[in-house]
């Protein structure tokens, strides 16, 4: 599938929704809501096989056929009955457009209790393919380019940042959940697709596009079954960027909801052929959708370390304990400071400090000082491959209770904050190791994320995605060796 077919799905220039329904609710008018929410900048055409002589729908002209279109569009949403759309595809077929998102269902998922059903959507792709028109779906939710202003989805509309992270998933909910992640961390996004039963279009197709997309640096994949494992394992192999990879469906339950829900067979080989990707790429695998925004924000945001000794700062003792267990508990080491770190450090810190890594400041009230916070941070990181700072940034306003003679603090508390952000962009600018950060998913996490430094609000958010970092930059470092 060549680069540029794939891109008019993202980019297209105008666009037309059959389907389109005079109801308030339902897919359509989510779809054509989002799109004029999120200001696309190309022609909307609105399609209903019942609509009247010079009707309207948001103002815009009704016409009852895609022929009738004053243009033939870049891109169509078939959102009929299923019993329709064979021939709706035919419509299209005939009007020379190539290129279809089919939201409709009733298809490959219906293997359960109408195998009729199934024939249908075999016969669907049939017909496309002898006439080079290329479709998404059936039983998907839709497409979004944020950097485009491109928002075709059928599901939850986000505020959500352009960025390099791009999905594509079989799920349509999983796609939704993916956007609420990142947007609740003040995280971005670039490019998601929901291919549903991906009948014609696959995982495949999407990872090869993001692997030459240039406004693509980390791709995120989200498959219940995997269908045509050797071209997924050729494309796997070749990629050049980093591929997070969420294959579900691993459970006994989890096999029978994958069939029922987009005809995804997620049985013993489908599981023995993700272990072999694992083995054979470098794909970085993980087991929940926040599990793959936590690491797509690291390979985003965080350079690559070299190694996986980790310094970390805190100034509570009990801090400094949980996040060591968990940095061990994910192959990363919490090395002991040396005796150049150690007689340093005395010198600013008080004599009850740890004397220790974590490095643990007891009473930051000293270390607070911005010059003397980046000297001791400096010190840390300086043997050590990245630094973990488990001071917490806690500064919620849905949770924390601040009264009106506290707001001046607050507003002091993140001019500091936004100060010191610029001396730890400054740190990692300088060695190019990573500083990763304790918070939650306020307002001040959100300034550190803007400024490209990763805040996660748990040990084991930090740790794993650390982990996966390590390991995809040991991946690298092994693959140049053999070149």
């Amino acid at each position: 599938m060549k680069f540029e077919r794939i891109n008019k799905f993202f980019n297209p220039e105008s666009l037309a929704i059959i389907g389109a329904s005079r109801k308030s609710w339902g897919a359509s008018n989510s779809i054509l809501n989002s799109l004029i929410h999120k200001k696309y900048p190309g022609d909307i055409y609105l399609i209903n096989a019942r609509a009247e002589k010079d009707e309207k729908l948001h103002g815009r002209e009704l016409y009852q056929n895609i022929k009738d279109c004053p243009e033939v569009v870049d891109l169509v949403f078939i959102i009929v009955p299923g019993k329709y759309v064979k021939s709706v595809i035919q419509d299209c077929i005939d009007f020379g457009i190539k290129n279809v998102v089919i939201i409709s269902a009733g298809f490959s998922e219906s293997l359960l209790y109408n195998k009729e059903k199934v024939k249908e959507g075999r016969q669907i792709v049939k017909l496309a393919r002898k006439n080079d028109l290329r479709f998404i779906g059936p039983n998907c939710n839709g497409i979004i380019n944020v950097l485009g202003s491109f928002y075709g989805l059928f599901g939850p509309r986000v505020k959500i940042k352009p960025g390099d992270c791009s999905y594509v998933s079989r799920g349509g909910t999983a796609i939704g959940n993916i956007l609420i992640e990142s947007a609740l961390c003040g995280f971005s996004a670039n490019k998601l697709v929901n291919l549903g039963d991906q009948s014609d279009l696959k995982v495949q197709d999407f990872i090869k596009y993001y692997d030459g997309d240039p406004t693509t640096k980390v791709i995120g994949v989200y498959t219940e079954g995997i269908s045509d494992a050797q071209s997924m394992l050729e494309i796997l192999k070749d990629v050049k960027k980093p591929v997070i990879f969420y294959k579900s469906g691993r459970t006994k339950a989890g096999k029978r909801a994958a069939l029922s829900h987009v005809g995804a067979i997620a049985g013993d080989d489908t599981e023995r052929i993700y272990k072999g990707f694992i083995n054979q790429t470098q794909i970085i695998p993980v087991d929940s959708i926040d599990e793959m925004v936590d690491v797509a924000m690291a390979l985003s945001l965080a350079p690559l370390p070299s190694g996986n000794k980790i310094g970390v700062f805190t100034y509570g003792g009990s801090l400094g304990v949980m996040m060591s267990d968990a940095a061990e508990k994910h192959g990363l080491k919490v090395a002991k400071l040396n005796k150049k770190q150690l007689d340093a450090l005395n010198k600013m810190l008080p004599e009850y400090w740890s004397h220790n890594n974590p490095v643990d400041v007891t009473d930051g009230n000293n270390v607070y000082q911005p010059r003397n916070l980046i000297k001791v941070m400096k010190i840390i990181i300086d043997s050590f491959d990245a630094l973990f700072i488990t001071a917490p940034v806690f500064e919620n306003d849905e949770i924390f209770d601040i009264n009106k003679d506290e707001q001046n603090f607050r507003k002091m508390y993140q001019e500091l904050v936004k100060m010191n952000i610029k001396k730890y962009r400054k740190i990692i600018d300088e060695t190019n190791k990573p500083i990763f950060i304790l918070g939650d998913k306020g307002e001040f996490s959100k300034i550190f994320i803007n400024n490209n430094i990763p805040v996660y609000d748990s040990f084991n958010s930090i740790a794993r995605s650390f982990e996966a970092l390590y390991k995809y930059s040991k991946i690298l470092s092994n693959k140049h060796k053999k070149e």
